[in-house]
């Protein structure tokens, strides 16, 4: 078993056994989570070590000085594809956690608890694909990431923070506090720390791959300009108020159908890399 297997299963130990101690019934579910889950991640992670020895880190990228090329953007778009059917999944499990009417207390948190359970291998699984597709279509985990800020956060202005876990769970909280749910390195307070720094680093490719060519002098300021705002503001995201038009130049056409590949029950495990820390979901 991997290392990245052991942290994920370790970090998920603590939460599957206060289900199993809490809700007996559970435990053979317990025990098949953790075996598929050891399957599921060892697959994604060699993925994730082919995709960063072909194409490196996602810092590593170095964005265009400019629009996004149309054959990039139809890649973009076919990896969404290709992750549809997970990204359906995924929703399903995530939104089995909502409360139900008349089902609070011990009857909600078993239903809960089974469908938190449920949701972990899932989640694992959408990773695989994720890496898989990429492997497939021919993009790295970098470029990957770059278009997915760019187009859905920057662009369409969806929040990098936009959770329907964290909404369910809040709800459930107000309701009866009848279960908490948290999945270790996957908070959006992490994730939204390691976007940050991996899109910093790109902006720092960026300013250096175009170093003194006039041709992309106004495209310097303005990177330069962010990247001193960022280096002030540790907490600032790249262009908070909008990206400059020359990186969204051409994607009009592509609106719809970037829309209809975005979920916000999925974006907090959109970007996920298994070799950033442990992972885990404790159930309460």
């Amino acid at each position: 078993m991997s290392n990245t297997t052991t942290k994920v299963l370790a970090g998920c130990a603590v939460g599957c056994l206060l289900v199993v101690l809490a809700l007996g019934g559970l435990a053979w579910m317990s025990y098949r989570w953790a075996k598929t889950a050891a399957d599921v991640v060892d697959a994604a992670e060699r993925a994730e070590n082919r995709l960063e020895a072909e194409y490196g880190s996602v810092g590593e990228f170095t964005p265009p000085a400019g629009q996004i090329a149309v054959d990039r953007i139809e890649a973009f778009l076919a990896v969404r594809e290709l992750m549809a059917p997970q990204r359906a999944a995924l929703k399903e499990s995530v939104e089995a956690l909502a409360p139900a009417a008349g089902s609070g207390g011990a009857l909600g948190g078993l239903r809960a608890a089974r469908a938190g359970i449920g949701m972990a291998p899932r989640i694992l699984e959408f990773a695989r694909v994720r890496n898989e597709a990429l492997l497939e279509i021919g993009m790295g985990h970098g470029e990957y990431t770059w278009i997915y800020w760019l187009t859905y956060y920057a662009w369409l202005g969806h929040p990098v923070d936009e959770s329907l876990l964290n909404d369910i769970m809040e709800a459930r909280s107000e309701l009866d506090g009848s279960m908490r749910m948290h999945i270790e390195g996957m908070d959006t307070e992490h994730l939204e720390r390691q976007l940050r720094r991996d899109l910093e680093a790109m902006l720092r490719n960026l300013d250096g791959e175009i170093g003194a060519d006039p041709k992309h002098a106004e495209l310097r300021a303005l990177v330069a300009d962010e990247l001193e705002a960022m280096d002030t503001d540790r907490s600032r995201m790249p262009w908070r108020n909008g990206p400059p038009e020359t990186f969204t130049v051409g994607l009009d056409p592509y609106r719809d159908r970037l829309e209809a590949s975005y979920s916000p029950a999925t974006n907090i495990f959109e970007l996920l890399e298994l070799d950033s820390g442990p992972h885990g979901v404790t159930l309460e």
